[in-house]
């Protein structure tokens, strides 16, 4: 790799060839997700956990606003309504049709609470960071 080639840049690489291995299907344009197609996937293990004083519609931006701060294209992102209140995104891959990353945010009283799955995708301390920064 070249030395001058940027840390962020590599790291976004990185992310774009596994997501582009291990994600999933159905995920529209405008990072809202096609319900009908996409859901959550939560078979790997939980890498963060928080209780969040932000509603779920908030927390659910701000991750959303995160991921394509990555640069990672929108066709790769879905987001799903939970019952209760709650939001999902995903990071779906739509050649293969695997999720690599479920975010859950339940509505839990005035706040969220907030879990990062990994589904068989390395996620890095960036991701888990941007989930927790949004949690607040």
């Amino acid at each position: 790799m070249n030395p001058a080639f940027p840390r962020r840049g590599a790291c976004v690489a990185i992310a774009a060839l596994v997501l582009s291995a291990c994600a999933g299907t159905g995920a529209t344009r405008d990072g809202r997700g096609d319900a009908s197609r996409v859901e959550p996937s939560r078979s790997g293990r939980v890498l963060v956990d928080v209780a969040s004083g932000r509603s779920p519609q908030a927390v659910a931006d701000c991750v959303v606003d995160g991921v394509r701060r990555l640069k990672i294209p929108d066709d790769y992102l879905a987001r799903r309504r939970l019952p209760g209140g709650g939001q999902a995104v995903m990071l779906n891959n739509p050649a293969t049709g695997r999720t690599g990353l479920t975010v859950d945010v339940a509505a839990r009283g005035s706040g969220s609470q907030v879990r990062l799955y990994e589904n068989g995708m390395v996620v890095s301390g960036q991701w888990r960071a941007l989930v927790r920064r949004c949690a607040g």
